[in-house]
């Protein structure tokens, strides 16, 4: 397909430092790249997030949905999106989210375009962690999955982000005939350099994205407690997290008498995530064995970042993180993050400094070979030639 205009929509405050915000970033990038004029709809950035760069040649549309309620919001968000479609006239419509989903569908079947649905996670699955009472609701998430199907069915092109999701989306309602791209995620090398080495005593362990329940930052901490039982470390935690699940934390942190141990950034600017990530000895993605990851699957940019950076890692071992490390070749695993399991792996590399520069070395010889978001954004644009 020659090059012409495409609307891009994403339920997401954008620009932000999060995973979700640095694909955006790559995948709109990808598309101006190969000549595509992008119109980019997302939510403003949010009030605390700091000025960040945006390609000019992409168009940013930034549509407001002022409501406290989660649904509302999606809703109001669903209804300017089909607005600014009409109004664009696109040759493409690329949606990241059922909501804007909906309005794209519908636009591309009136004006018969491509419809291209980029699936990382669907709400029926991920909206239960930050709102437990929709996992509560079965008639709503009922509702949810009809609307995923829905538009699975609909897609002219479906992109995601590893063979075991795309495997969960066949189940879900994608049909077989229906084109399909895996596209992971990635990291850039030049940007996530080998650091040099901390100065100081003891071993600095980091662990860098939201503080999710999915994430494992409990089982995190409870392994810090056994192992620093054996020898001194301390955690570094770099990520997002909202004043409730923040104070959680803390409170957690003071019950197993490791306050003194943590470190609590929030969410750091990239070139701050870069130093920290350089400076650490170990770096961690101890994901839980749940529907999230386990079913659904992910592709968590925090492993191509340590990898590209040379970094020790100790995560799960999920089929979705086989497809990005191989065990005990470019990261030890372990099969479920129970505290005393991460806390053997978590010493084993404090104490064989051999080991953690063999898998660092490994690791970032397959992100500079094979999964650069140079390699990404290239897997995108033949998405694209082909619609």
């Amino acid at each position: 397909m020659k090059p012409g205009r495409v609307a891009f929509a994403a339920f997401e405050a954008f620009p932000n430092r999060k995973g979700a915000g640095r694909r955006i970033t790559q995948m709109t990038t990808a598309l101006a790249d190969a000549g595509w004029d992008v119109q980019l709809l997302t939510l403003p950035p949010r009030s605390n997030e700091p000025r960040a760069h945006v390609d000019p040649r992409i168009t940013l549309h930034p549509l407001r949905a002022h409501a406290d309620n989660y649904l509302e919001r999606a809703l109001s968000f669903r209804g300017q999106v089909a607005r600014r479609l009409r109004t664009l006239a696109p040759d493409v419509v690329h949606v990241r989210g059922i909501f804007e989903g909906q309005a794209a569908a519908d636009e591309a079947e009136r004006r018969e375009l491509p419809f291209v649905f980029e699936v990382n996670g669907l709400p029926s699955v991920e909206l239960h962690y930050h709102y437990p009472a929709v996992g509560r609701a079965q008639p709503f998430e009922a509702r949810l999955r009809r609307m995923e199907a829905d538009l699975l069915g609909r897609a002219s092109q479906v992109v995601t982000q590893s063979h075991h999701t795309l495997g969960f989306l066949h189940e879900r309602g994608l049909p077989q005939t229906t084109p399909a791209a895996v596209i992971p995620n990635g990291a850039n090398p030049k940007v996530w350099r080998p650091g040099r080495p901390h100065e100081g005593t003891g071993t600095r362990v980091l662990y860098a994205g939201t503080l999710s329940a999915w994430q494992g930052v409990a089982e995190l901490f409870m392994a810090l407690r056994r192992a620093r039982g054996e020898l001194p470390l301390t955690l570094t935690v770099a990520g997002h997290a909202s004043r409730r699940r923040r104070k959680q934390v803390e409170r957690m942190l003071r019950r197993l008498k490791i306050t003194d141990a943590v470190e609590l950034t929030g969410a750091l600017a990239p070139e701050e995530l870069v130093d920290h990530v350089q400076q650490a000895d170990i770096c961690v993605a101890p994901l839980r064995r749940d529907v999230r990851n386990r079913v659904q699957g992910c592709s968590p940019i925090k492993l191509f970042e340590y990898m590209a950076a040379e970094r020790a890692i100790v995560t799960t071992d999920l089929d979705c993180v086989r497809e990005i490390v191989t065990p005990d070749e470019t990261a030890l695993t372990v099969h479920t993050p129970k505290p005393n399991r991460l806390a053997e792996q978590i010493v084993r590399l404090a104490t064989e400094p051999e080991l953690r520069h063999e898998l660092g070395r490994r690791a970032r010889g397959v992100v500079t070979q094979r999964a650069t978001w140079a390699h990404r954004r290239r897997a995108l644009a033949a998405v694209y030639d082909g619609l």
